[in-house]
């Protein structure tokens, strides 16, 4: 779903996984998917050092995150579509 949303709309994304033997923390996503069912797809904009005093982030991956959100609340294709056909 991300992903078309993306290639639909021109904004460019990167994908991460974190093995679960990296000692790595983690975010609700997985967790919210484990306890409840629920699809999740855990996004973010990507950063360096995220939590720490100096954190630093990409001006152009500020504005393709929110890029991407407007697209993802201005496409009503996705919150009508069954979740088969995503």
């Amino acid at each position: 779903m991300i992903r078309r949303l993306g290639r639909n709309n021109g904004i460019p994304l990167q994908e991460f996984v974190v093995r679960n033997d990296s000692p790595c923390g983690s975010t609700i996503g997985p967790i919210l998917a484990s306890k409840t069912g629920i699809r999740t797809v855990d996004i973010g904009a990507p950063q360096l050092a995220m939590h720490s005093c100096r954190e630093f982030m990409g001006v152009q991956d500020a504005k393709h995150y929110y890029d991407l959100m407007l697209a993802f609340y201005a496409d009503q294709e996705f919150f009508n579509a069954p979740a088969a056909l995503l």
